[in-house]
């Protein structure tokens, strides 16, 4: 069963657009083939009033292949695709699975899309239900990535009654002396999409801190929840889609958006037997609404 999150949709600036006619077309760019992006697509297809396009840009193609045609919205799906079409100036940009830390600094007020993470009060609600007995909450981030989201965070944290206990981590190395100094100090750990904490290393060094000192692990990804966190709240992609359709359907008519918007939807996991090798009791209530990994 998908949780549904009613997220706190927006950061910074609105931002305006121009009109255009009541007939339109967004084009979706890529650099590249994938299932998780096919499902972007489906989801912006079924949402989207104007006609939908695609176009995949090779690795040697720039924006002029884009220019040839140019559309009312570009929807950039993809980190690689989003680099090429973040020069274009003119006309709207909207992006989608594009890693954080591309989207983290001051965008042109051209570009906006959806984030690949969901709201920190939704992580907090979920981590609520997950652990109610969790009072201090383990966080570790690089500066350089994640820092905004860290201080809403923070914010969000204290309104919700939980104590954010936070390390800086400036590259993969410092990030195993992070996790222990935190050791004696948290109830669960918050494991953010942050480059520079999350390594094939640093995962590994978590998991098995997470096992010996009994402190479960709350993470973004259905992958690390497979691999040993307790539990996560994994996008869910043709949610992601859809949003970016419904963005894509306003700006082609000359209406505003916010420049940046969490994700909406996302699977709520748990690792049951994870959970039950810690002593955790999940409530029948939660399970209820928990999708069972395949």
């Amino acid at each position: 069963m998908t949780l549904l999150i009613v997220a706190a949709a927006c950061i910074g600036l609105f931002v305006a657009r121009p009109g255009s006619a009541d007939a339109c077309e967004v084009l979706v760019v890529k650099s590249v083939e994938l299932k998780p992006y096919q499902d972007v697509v489906r989801g912006l297809t079924d949402t989207s009033t104007c006609a939908v396009r695609e176009l995949r840009l090779r690795d040697k193609e720039g924006i002029e292949k884009i220019l040839q045609r140019p559309a009312d919205v570009v929807v950039a799906l993809g980190t690689t695709a989003f680099r090429k079409v973040k020069t274009i100036k003119n006309f709207p940009v909207v992006y989608a699975m594009v890693m954080p830390t591309e989207t983290a600094l001051s965008l042109p007020p051209n570009i906006s899309g959806v984030s690949m993470t969901v709201s920190p009060e939704a992580s907090l609600s979920a981590i609520r239900e997950v652990f109610p007995q969790a009072k201090r909450i383990g966080l570790i981030y690089d500066p350089k990535h994640t820092a905004e989201f860290v201080e809403e965070a923070a914010r969000a944290a204290r309104a919700a009654g939980f104590e954010l206990v936070v390390r800086q981590a400036h590259n993969p190395s410092e990030v195993p002396g992070s996790v222990d100094s935190l050791r004696d100090r948290m109830d669960v750990f918050w494991m953010l999409p942050d480059p520079t904490v999350v390594t094939v290393e640093t995962i590994e060094y978590l998991l098995r801190f997470s096992f010996q000192y009994n402190v479960p692990v709350f993470s973004f990804s259905k992958k690390y929840v497979e691999m040993g966190a307790v539990a996560a709240l994994d996008l869910d992609l043709y949610g992601m889609g859809v949003q970016a359709g419904e963005i894509a359907s306003v700006l082609a008519k000359g209406g505003t958006v916010p420049v940046r918007s969490y994700a909406r939807k996302a699977h709520f996991l748990i690792n049951a037997k994870v959970a039950a090798k810690m002593g955790l009791e999940i409530q029948d209530e939660v399970m209820k609404k928990v999708k069972n990994l395949e």
